[in-house]
């Protein structure tokens, strides 16, 4: 099938549009300016409207929607070529499977396949991955809890490898499940006496014990096919080391750094030959830490994720736009190690959120998206504001949204002193 061929493009998304900022609604203008492609958009979560998604239609899929429902629908429209748009990492899965059974209908899909997927869904496969790529991984050890849970009378040296690891390893620790995503399930070993309350109470299932590595948290996406990738810049997103927090509780930011940059550099090249040897399609999002000059690699997520809008913010390359030329086959060759950081790209939370502040907020600075309650697991937390701010106009940014919090209330003491001081370091005198 060529570019040609390609008249209808069915996108899917699992979680709301509007967390995609404007770059769902860019695409669908994109794709529909011909006059001849159409565009519908399958989503399970949230709801669609002409501003989320101008020029195209929408189709509602139920929470709970299986692959073979999925394809039904997709089938039914008459799409000839398709793009997953969701995340987190079931709903990944589950698209690569439609990917597989759309394939037998000869019918084209952007996402990650099924056995890559599979991979990097499973935290302690993504570690021998890095490991064969030459990248950084905290040290760690997979365990079994299960058998730690249910073997302590049968096999009672099991837990002894677990603490002799452990000192090995050293302290502070983390374990995490193998198979999950956002944070869940993360349980925090501070020392000895930790581990053991642990092993007392040990969770079923397997999971992955690891150094907790104090640095800073980041995280970067990968979009491409075929050998040919772009990275998108680094986004920096709070402080590792303790207690796992909320991540989107901590200011999240795209800031120009210009020695991390440049160590990340390397780290970019190796994550490229990754994608081309595991032949990724779509996207991938990485967390990583930060410390002492070296990027250790936490996990890859084999979809796109909350950071895309982000990055996307950053650099001007929309990675929901890319994944469409790799379907159309226009997607070319990505000269630049790393896309260029062309602004500030700026998240955190806001509090007491209105459609007055939203509108004001849009007025004064260069608003991404406001997100006025966000939603995780079902779990309701406080608003969430996106912004950029060009080089040089940091002043600017920091009085607009001074006056906005003096009229609205919307951040927090410490976040406006989190903001003032990243828009006043000396990177930010760099690049002004």
């Amino acid at each position: 099938m060529t570019e040609s061929d390609i008249k209808r493009i069915a996108y899917i998304r699992s979680i709301p549009i509007s967390r995609a900022g404007p770059y769902i609604p860019e695409i669908s203008r994109t794709v529909t300016a011909d006059g001849t492609t159409q565009a519908r958009i399958f989503f399970t979560d949230g709801e669609c409207g002409a501003q989320d998604f101008p020029g195209g239609s929408w189709e509602k899929l139920p929470d709970n929607a299986r692959p073979d429902e999925i394809v039904e629908r997709i089938l039914a429209w008459g799409a000839d070529g398709v793009v997953s748009l969701s995340f987190p990492d079931e709903a990944g899965l589950r698209d690569a499977v439609v990917k597989e059974k759309l394939a037998t209908h000869g019918i084209p899909m952007v996402t990650n396949g099924l056995e890559p997927g599979r991979l990097l869904a499973d935290k302690w496969e993504t570690k021998k991955i890095l490991a064969d790529y030459g990248l950084d991984t905290p040290a760690g050890m997979l365990i079994d809890g299960t058998l730690l849970k249910n073997g302590g009378e049968d096999i009672p040296v099991y837990a002894d490898i677990i603490r002799w690891k452990a000192e090995q390893i050293g302290y502070p620790l983390l374990t995490k499940a193998v198979w999950g995503s956002s944070g869940n399930g993360i349980r925090f070993i501070r020392d000895r006496a930790g581990l053991e309350e642990y092993l007392a109470d040990p969770d079923e299932g397997n999971f992955v014990m690891e150094q907790c590595i104090a640095g800073e948290l980041c995280t970067v996406e990968l979009v491409g096919a075929d050998g040919k990738y772009a990275v998108q810049p680094l986004c920096f997103t709070g402080p590792t080391g303790g207690e796992p927090t909320f991540a989107f509780w901590e200011l999240r930011s795209s800031a120009p750094r210009a020695a991390d940059d440049a160590a990340f550099l390397p780290v970019a090249e190796k994550l490229k030959k990754l994608c081309a040897g595991m032949e990724i399609t779509g996207v991938i999002n990485l967390d990583i830490i930060y410390s002492g000059g070296t990027y250790y690699v936490l996990e890859i997520n084999p979809r796109v994720s909350g950071a895309t809008a982000l990055g996307i913010a950053a650099s001007g390359r929309n990675s929901y736009l890319a994944m469409t030329d790799i379907l159309l086959g226009t997607w070319g060759p990505q000269p630049e190690p790393v896309l260029e950081r062309r602004r500030w790209s700026l998240e955190f939370p806001v509090n007491n959120v209105t459609d007055a502040f939203t509108a004001a907020a849009a007025a004064q600075v260069d608003v991404v998206q406001v997100t006025p309650t966000l939603v995780v697991d079902g779990k309701e937390y406080g608003g969430l504001m996106i912004a950029t701010c060009e080089y040089g106009s940091e002043d600017a940014f920091l009085e607009s949204m001074a006056s906005l919090n003096a009229k609205y209330d919307v951040l927090s003491a410490d976040m406006a002193q989190q903001l003032k001081q990243l828009l006043t370091s000396p990177s930010a005198q760099a690049v002004r």
